[in-house]
């Protein structure tokens, strides 16, 4: 038995000639999307094939699906579904349950916490790691960060500002796992609309 997370996730790396409320405004504006990443249905979780190996020799409770703006998973290799940016699984023993810019961490009262686990490709400033919601059944969380990259190319400073947008949902509990070959696995998932909290911890940034 393990908790189910789906995250839709959209980043953009924008340069600073072209960052303006314009561009920052249509980023999260998705209604929908294709998935093959896996979903969970009446107690069971559909996982694409190549994601058995990682789970054959685990006892999950806990298991991440994440679906990305734009990625075209069967433009992919294969090993993409198995590096961790699209399903990430967590054994029962597991201390440490980070998965990209984030901490999962289940309280005393068996609630699952959202924490920030700061890395550095969200950019300046840097953030403290911090607490940033519950998850709870039905109520998913809307969450917004940035930040700023300065790089030198040919002796030139060129900033550039990335901006996050995530969609967070406790979708259920799976008590079954089942394969499908990724041909067979596509469903339309509605990205979270109703009942969404947003939390909104971007910056002004220059």
């Amino acid at each position: 038995m393990a908790d189910v997370i789906q995250i839709f996730k959209w980043v953009e790396h924008i340069e600073k000639p072209d960052y303006n409320t314009a561009s920052r405004q249509r980023i999260g504006a998705w209604e929908s999307v294709k998935s093959k990443t896996g979903f969970l249905k009446n107690g069971i979780i559909t996982l694409p094939a190549e994601s058995r190996d990682e789970l054959a020799n685990q006892k999950p409770d806990l298991l991440i699906i994440q679906d990305i703006h734009n990625f075209d998973l069967l433009a992919k290799e294969k090993h993409v579904l198995t590096s961790n940016l699209l399903f990430k699984s967590f054994d029962i023993s597991s201390k440490s349950r980070d998965f990209e810019i984030f901490k999962f961490i289940k309280n005393e009262n068996g609630i699952m916490e959202i924490w920030l686990n700061y890395a550095n490709s969200i950019g300046l400033p840097k953030r403290e790691n911090h607490k940033i919601a519950e998850l709870r059944l039905g109520k998913p969380i809307w969450y917004k960060i940035n930040g700023k990259h300065d790089f030198t190319m040919t002796g030139r400073k060129q900033r550039s500002f990335a901006e996050f947008d995530y969609s967070i949902e406790f979708v259920g509990t799976a008590e079954a796992i089942e394969y499908k070959e990724l041909n067979k696995i596509e469903i339309i998932k509605t990205i979270p609309a109703v009942d969404c909290k947003l939390i909104d911890e971007r910056k002004i940034l220059t």
